[in-house]
């Protein structure tokens, strides 16, 4: 699995890329514990922004996912298998 693309609304001094990168690896390899949750679909309360993120993602052939806090999104990772 490679991710490709990382879309952020968190500003970079709270999470960076790297970090947003390392919750959704793993999670992926059920090794993250913390206060993030990560989604392999877009949740049902997601706006505009991301809604339209993940489809320019899935446009491209890749698959989408969502990192959630607190139950919002604050970041969509664009990656391949």
């Amino acid at each position: 699995m490679t991710v490709l693309d990382v879309f952020s609304w968190l500003p970079a001094k709270e999470i960076s890329i790297e970090e947003l990168e390392q919750i959704f690896t793993g999670h992926l390899n059920g090794t993250y514990e913390g206060e993030y949750k990560v989604l392999l679909e877009v949740p049902d309360n997601a706006d505009k922004n991301i809604l339209n993120s993940s489809a320019r993602l899935i446009k491209e052939g890749k698959a989408a996912a969502c990192i959630l806090k607190d139950g919002n999104v604050i970041a969509v990772v664009g990656y391949r298998e």
